[in-house]
């Protein structure tokens, strides 16, 4: 036994019920279609190569699960795949920003401790960029400041110079007694005594 209703219809207490003119659209609800194996592995190669660069893999994901509204990566819709590998590439381009970045802060302080050159290259960045923290220097600023200091020629300090030529020559024994009185008077003294007990 069926019930068949053309049109409006309220409330019916019982039976099977036809009803006619109504169209009910279930497109709206999409299926749940996971990530395909591919997609999964291009996810776990990017993290990967976050870890290389120094990251905590956990973090990763962590960042990537905010971003999307989800606890799990199974949870990450196959539509949802472009915008997780986005967050991703997102934060590998970062890590490679910074490990750049401290690559070229070590040939910076390198560079200048070779040529005694630090104070040059502070006065350089502060003219410049207006602090000498090379940490807080972006990656162009430290490719300047790193050529900067391999171009740089620094000046020999003239009283070292003078103090090396004047160590390669011989000293004049006037000039020794004058230089170094309480050397001589103990090496006299020292001469005294031990002539005193050979001869």
């Amino acid at each position: 036994m069926g019930q068949e209703f053309q049109g409006g219809v309220g409330q019916v207490a019982e039976g099977d019920i036809n009803n006619y003119g109504i169209n009910i659209n279930l497109s709206e609800k999409s299926e749940f279609r996971g990530l395909v194996t591919a997609q999964r592995k291009e996810l776990h190669d990017l993290r990967a190569k976050c870890e290389e660069l120094g990251d905590d893999p956990r973090d990763v994901w962590r960042t990537v699960h905010a971003q999307l509204g989800v606890c799990s990566i199974s949870e990450i819709t196959a539509e949802q795949f472009h915008e997780a590998r986005a967050v991703i590439n997102s934060r590998l381009e970062q890590l490679q920003e910074e490990a750049d970045k401290r690559r070229l802060i070590g040939k910076v302080l390198r560079g200048a401790t070779e040529k005694d050159a630090r104070q040059e290259m502070l006065n350089f960045c502060d003219l410049n960029f207006g602090r000498t923290q090379l940490n807080n220097l972006k990656r162009n600023e430290l490719q300047r400041v790193l050529e900067f200091v391999q171009q740089v020629e620094v000046a020999p300090q003239p009283t070292s110079e003078n103090s090396m030529e004047r160590a390669a020559e011989p000293l004049p024994l006037r000039e020794f007694l004058l230089m170094y009185k309480m050397n001589a008077a103990g090496l006299f003294l020292f001469g005294i005594f031990v002539g005193r007990f050979w001869f």
